[in-house]
């Protein structure tokens, strides 16, 4: 490698790269990560992309060829993308999509990922996980992550990029939470983004997600108010509300429709029937959910919902 500097500009040359200038906001923000030692060398003079930005593509000298680009707008200042994000943000449609960089690629405060913040209208980020993977993560909820603390908080890294649901109308995306238990958020334009995790969301997954019986997400994870639970509300689609309720002695189980209602009525878990035990299921006479200390039916004939006590 050589490279000559001059007042306003510097000229870089390898065998492999050719001769390329670096000047401007870019040099600027090259040299102060560090220039080649750090950034490496250019492999292309200044560029514009399609959404108006000026930028130059690096390649380290480290011998890994990892592949790096400064990107300025008078917006957001020059900041660099380094590989896979900078792999990711161009197949997610780069600036035009998801905006231009507004921080360098950064190591995470756990040193395990790396991220970006980018320009994009109602905020967007693509974090490189401990895995070595990157995703996109969006709009609310990537408001919801952050309000959550980030990687650092009890949703973890995203494992999958946002995903439209079902429906059309809503998303969701997955989070390796607290590396027992996944976690996830869902949002719709009528619930917003509430997340979802621990055994609660293993259940809900059991139920397919945003896109099966138990709908979207109302409500975060929640502590029941005898203090001994936890729970999060549901839209619950086509059967009304719905609830997935859990305790350390009874796991995670899922209460819907008429039957969830009945229970509400009663007082939830601080009823004489405690938290649930095992869904809805088929009984000859219709439906069923199995509680600590009793039943609540409902009837096919009629449609009657009954509670009684074990005997």
């Amino acid at each position: 490698m050589r490279w000559r500097e001059y007042e306003h500009a510097r000229f870089y040359w390898t065998p492999d790269t050719g001769v390329h200038i670096v000047f401007g906001g870019i040099l600027d923000r090259f040299v102060a990560l560090g220039a080649h030692d750090v950034v490496g060398v250019p492999t292309t003079d200044e560029l514009t992309d399609d959404a108006g930005a000026r930028y130059t593509e690096f390649v380290s000298l480290d011998g890994k060829e990892t592949a790096s680009a400064i990107y300025f707008t008078s917006a957001t200042g020059a900041h660099l993308l380094r590989a896979p994000i900078l792999e990711k943000w161009t197949e997610n449609g780069g600036g035009a999509a998801l905006g231009h960089p507004t921080t360098d690629t950064t190591t995470t405060p756990d040193e395990l990922g790396a991220y970006n913040h980018f320009s994009r209208p109602g905020g967007a980020s693509i974090y490189l996980t401990r895995d070595n993977e990157a995703h996109v993560v969006l709009g609310a909820i990537r408001d919801k992550w952050a309000e959550s603390g980030w990687e650092a908080g009890p949703l973890g890294y995203p494992t999958t990029d946002e995903i439209t649901a079902a429906d059309g109308r809503g998303k969701y995306a997955r989070f390796d939470g607290d590396g027992e238990f996944a976690a996830g958020i869902a949002w719709s334009p009528q619930t917003g983004a509430h997340s979802v995790r621990g055994a609660i969301i293993d259940k809900y997954l059991q139920f397919s997600g945003p896109n099966g019986l138990l709908g979207y997400p109302t409500t975060d994870e929640l502590t029941a108010p005898d203090g001994r639970g936890k729970y999060a509300h549901f839209t619950g689609g086509d059967t009304g509300a719905a609830s997935i309720y859990w305790s350390p002695q009874t796991g995670a189980v899922e209460v819907y429709g008429g039957i969830r209602a009945r229970w509400s009525a009663l007082g939830w878990e601080r009823s004489y029937l405690g938290y649930p035990v095992r869904g809805e299921h088929d009984v000859p006479w219709g439906r069923s959910t199995e509680f600590e200390l009793g039943y609540v039916d409902w009837h096919r004939d009629g449609g009657r919902v009954a509670d009684f006590p074990k005997r």
